[in-house]
């Protein structure tokens, strides 16, 4: 009762001190940064992260040192940055290489390996149900992760990958077409510029010309 009571009362102070955003219940989250209308649904494990306005994540997620752009939509089940594993010593179990480990019996007296790379993801990608982003993969803006892929290295801006691992499948626009989309920067446009032209973004050649002149 008492640490559920406390997790209750975290998620309060949250709500308070991010009043545009919503956190659902049995949400865990720490030392992380949001931005304005951002969504964590149930269950959600944050810890050491930043996440870019509007961008949501859905129930069961697990998200680790990773810095996350703006218009970001993160499925069920989505691990990013789970942590690594050494794995050219006799075993993988971290009590052997780590000293900095929440783990109650440790022999290793130092760290003799980073556990965890910064994970970085674009703006406005789409990451599907139950994929997994390796500690220290960048994904590039506009990018879609199929469900139940495992992202093992960069993937470009606007492309769809899919599989384990991971393999490209496909851009989604024309290369003069991403980018403009990249110059445009359309996620840092004011509120009411997204709101007058929202129905340009079923449209990639209305949206690029109703585009602001740079």
């Amino acid at each position: 009762m008492y640490i559920i009571f406390n997790e209750a009362f975290a998620l309060v102070k949250l709500q308070k001190k991010y009043p545009t955003c919503a956190f659902y219940s049995g949400a865990k989250i720490s030392n992380t940064v949001f931005g304005n209308y951002n969504v964590i649904f149930n269950d959600v494990l944050i810890d050491s992260c930043s996440i870019g306005d509007h961008s949501y994540i859905q129930k069961r997620s697990t998200i680790f040192n990773t810095d996350i752009g703006k218009f970001c939509s993160i499925a069920s089940g989505v691990s990013l940055g789970p942590g690594i594993h050494k794995t050219d010593g006799v075993s993988t179990h971290p009590v052997f290489y780590l000293n900095n480990t929440p783990l109650i019996k440790k022999f290793s007296d130092k760290d003799l390996l980073i556990s965890s790379k910064k994970t970085t993801i674009g703006h406005d990608v789409w990451i599907g149900e139950k994929a997994i982003v390796l500690d220290g993969v960048t994904i590039g803006t506009g990018a879609i992760i199929a469900a139940g892929s495992v992202v093992t290295k960069d993937v470009a801006p606007y492309v769809i990958v899919g599989g384990v691992p991971a393999k490209q499948i496909k851009y989604r626009f024309e290369e003069k077409e991403i980018d403009l989309l990249l110059k445009s920067e359309w996620w840092d446009y004011p509120e009411d510029w997204l709101a007058k032209n929202c129905k340009s973004f079923n449209n990639i050649n209305e949206f690029l010309s109703n585009m602001p002149k740079k």
